[in-house]
């Protein structure tokens, strides 16, 4: 009894792509197969078929397809699949990295006189490149680190040849996260420089008291501006809502304890709100 066009389509997945037999590519496709893949030039004929097989198990050793479902509608065979393995080899200028990928990915065949004469895939490309992370622009991951409120006293200073300069003076506060906690020690400050476009640009120095003892330095550069009429309205003491300005802030840390060393080695980012006699962030570390 002759193969059924879903015989000879799960056959392409295990025997040619699971398996890497390209000696069944003969079998399988149609001397003329034409494969189209998005963003991709059509694969055309049993040998570029057997160069992609190649390149593909070359990066991925141990490559599989896992057919997932099953479709038949007379000679068109649609399967949505599961293709994985672990990167050890070059993929198309990418260095091995030796991470494990897992993708979906989709296929529309048509089959006559039991050979595959053409082929349309979809494939997760995006999934396969963020989990081998190839994606430079990958958005880095967050972890929140711990809420703090400061009192403070602001000198304003007035027009310097540098700007219109304010020193806002940190008189004592409090921090509280999942990892650390304590006081805000007073004496330290921010030397906020209000440039020509409105925007201030801060400058940071505080010193933190965990609960049990020990003494972390902060020190960070932001950003802090908002319609004139909406810093006009902090200045004068007013409660406004974070969401009309905008406040951000990059905490470096420094500090001589070793419970609290992991703190040397990370960059994070402060969401910040402000008040005429209180400053607050939020804070979380780059991961």
């Amino acid at each position: 009894m002759p193969p059924s066009v879903k015989d000879v389509v799960l056959r392409h997945h295990d025997e040619v792509w699971s398996r890497g037999n390209l000696a069944a590519v003969d079998e399988i496709y149609a001397l003329d197969f034409v494969g189209h893949h998005p963003g991709s030039p059509d694969w055309v004929g049993r040998e570029r078929v057997k160069e992609v097989v190649a390149e593909i198990r070359q990066a991925f050793p141990d490559f599989r397809e896992d057919v997932d479902d099953v479709i038949v509608a007379g000679s068109r065979v649609v399967t949505r699949f599961t293709a994985s393995g672990t990167h050890l080899g070059p993929l198309r200028g990418l260095a091995p990295t030796g991470k494990r990928m897992s993708v979906a990915e989709m296929g529309i065949f048509r089959v006559v006189e039991n050979k595959i004469v053409e082929k349309w895939g979809l494939l997760d490309r995006l999934g396969m490149l963020q989990q081998l992370g190839a994606l430079p622009g990958t958005a880095p991951r967050l972890e929140f680190l711990y809420e703090i409120t400061m009192d403070a006293e602001v000198d304003d200073l007035g027009p310097t040849p540098s700007g219109h300069r304010r020193i806002v003076r940190v008189t004592g506060g409090r921090f509280e996260g999942p990892k650390l906690k304590g006081t805000v020690l007073a004496g330290g400050g921010d030397w906020v420089l209000e440039r020509g476009d409105g925007t201030r640009a801060l400058d940071v120095r505080i010193t933190l008291r965990t609960d049990d003892g020990h003494l972390i330095y902060v020190q960070y550069p932001g950003r802090f501006h908002g319609a004139p009429d909406v810093m006009q309205r902090i200045v004068r003491g007013e409660v406004v809502d974070a969401s009309e300005y905008y406040f951000r802030t990059a905490p470096l840390f420094e500090t001589a304890s070793e419970k609290y060393g992991w703190l040397n080695g990370i960059v994070a980012i402060g969401i910040g709100r402000r008040t005429r006699q209180q400053v607050a962030y939020t804070v979380h570390a780059i991961l």
